[in-house]
């Protein structure tokens, strides 16, 4: 069993393709997917996803580069969203200094916000950091809620170390598998298997040998059977692994060992 902590099958981003491709990822039985929001349209939308597939979970929230968007009634909007059974996690939020589309002291107001909620609904955090990582961590520690994962990790053993002495998940995406991310292939190695995810952040960041194709949640397992390879772990084990840090993370029992 495979499991993609954090997709984005979205129209926004699949446009005509999204219902091949919802429904393609319905079909695999091997695999289940966190298929994750980033504003109130695409949160409502995979709940909706969710609501019609078995192997579909649904995390809603708002995306940094979104949080202009914000509005009096947002949080809200989205505690009512959270009601549904099937939503797992606030997210996707956290801080992008890297294009500056928000502004960053918008950026961190509204990432507290989020925090709040999720904290109140006792809900894990999908963690975005972009170039932004001491605040990113200030943001948390502030606010004292350490229930979630940094997803497609994209920092070094030192900032790994820090997630990992506040409890938090680490989530590893197809940049894993890049040629160039050596320094990935070293945190990997170095964080206990315990608080690894993988995720394919769908339809960005395609693992080898998929890089350079629109990616898609089945493309996760080239991810685990890189880390198998560079780990020297066996797939069976790193997939058992995952899924009782998935089923720990959004204390669920909705995926079983056996399909």
């Amino acid at each position: 069993m495979f499991i993609d902590s954090h997709a984005h099958l979205i129209k926004e981003l699949y446009k005509e393709n999204l219902d091949k491709e919802t429904f393609e990822a319905s079909k695999n039985k091997a695999i289940f997917i966190n298929n994750v929001g980033f504003n109130l349209k695409s949160s409502k939308e995979v709940i909706i996803i969710a609501r019609k597939y078995k192997n579909f979970f649904a995390s809603i929230g708002i995306h940094p580069n979104d949080v202009d968007k914000f509005k009096k009634n947002t949080i809200e909007e989205l505690k009512i969203l959270a009601e549904e059974k099937k939503v797992i996690a606030i997210g996707e939020i956290g801080l992008d200094y890297h294009r500056k589309i928000t502004d960053s002291d918008l950026q961190e107001e509204k990432f507290e916000e989020q925090i709040y909620l999720a904290k109140e609904l006792k809900l894990p955090i999908l963690v975005h950091s972009r170039d932004s990582f001491a605040d990113t961590i200030k943001v948390i520690k502030k606010i004292g809620y350490f229930n979630g994962i940094f997803h497609s990790f994209d920092y070094g053993i030192n900032e790994a170390n820090k997630v990992l002495d506040i409890g938090m998940y680490i989530s590893f995406s197809g940049m894993l598998t890049f040629k160039s991310r050596n320094d990935l292939v070293e945190t990997a190695k170095y964080i206990p298997p315990s608080k690894t995810l993988f995720e394919t952040d769908s339809p960005f960041l395609a693992p080898v040998p998929m890089r350079g194709k629109v990616n898609r949640p089945a493309f996760v397992k080239y991810i685990y059977k890189f880390y198998g390879e560079v780990t020297n772990r066996d797939l069976n084990e790193i997939e058992e692994i995952v899924r009782e840090n998935f089923n720990k993370i959004f204390k669920t029992n909705l995926i079983e060992k056996e399909v």
